[in-house]
């Protein structure tokens, strides 16, 4: 995921949080509810309300490496992915389908460095992105309405930092169906 490995040893809880550290260029971190990537039974969700407070590395609007906050279907790109929060240098947010991608770009305010809320409501035809309670995008879908998992990762680009520096904390992720 994102240029790097997938390494159990790099995801742990503590003090209640959920905490993704990218160790190397290679070993990175990822958790998903993805029934067919080695859940037991999984979560999915179709419609409603995901949100997750979550602290991503960086400082001020630079963000560290290559976090995320997403959801998937099980066929991709067919059934979609909405990249809620996803760290490219700044933080942004995006909607990939068959029919190609959508980026927001920049998503102007300081997203790193301190707990912010992403949140994704979708809907028939559309997802609205949330950060802080604010929309900050709306995107027109083709997704058929597929099944999502949910996907909290850390992988590796443009700023290189590793270890305590790279951490991305979750606090919680909710779902309202």
């Amino acid at each position: 995921m994102n240029n790097v490995t997938s390494n159990p040893a790099n995801v742990s809880v503590s003090n209640g949080e959920l905490v993704l550290n990218l160790a190397s260029s290679t070993d990175g971190a990822l958790v998903s509810t993805n029934p067919g990537g080695g859940a037991k039974t999984g979560f999915q969700f179709t419609y409603g309300y995901a949100e997750a407070r979550i602290y991503f590395p960086g400082s001020g609007s630079t963000v560290y490496n290559w976090p995320a906050f997403w959801t998937d279907g099980q066929s991709w790109p067919t059934n979609g992915e909405i990249d809620i929060a996803e760290g490219l240098g700044t933080m942004t947010t995006n909607y990939h389908s068959s029919s190609g991608a959508s980026n927001s770009g920049t998503i102007a305010g300081t997203w790193a460095g301190g707990y912010h809320t992403y949140g994704v409501n979708r809907q028939p035809g559309h997802n609205d992105i949330y950060f802080d309670g604010k929309l900050v995008r709306s995107y027109s879908t083709n997704d058929g309405g597929a099944p999502h998992y949910l996907i909290l990762n850390v992988g590796d680009s443009n700023t290189h930092v590793y270890g305590a520096g790279s951490q991305v904390r979750v606090d919680y992720v909710r779902v309202w169906q």
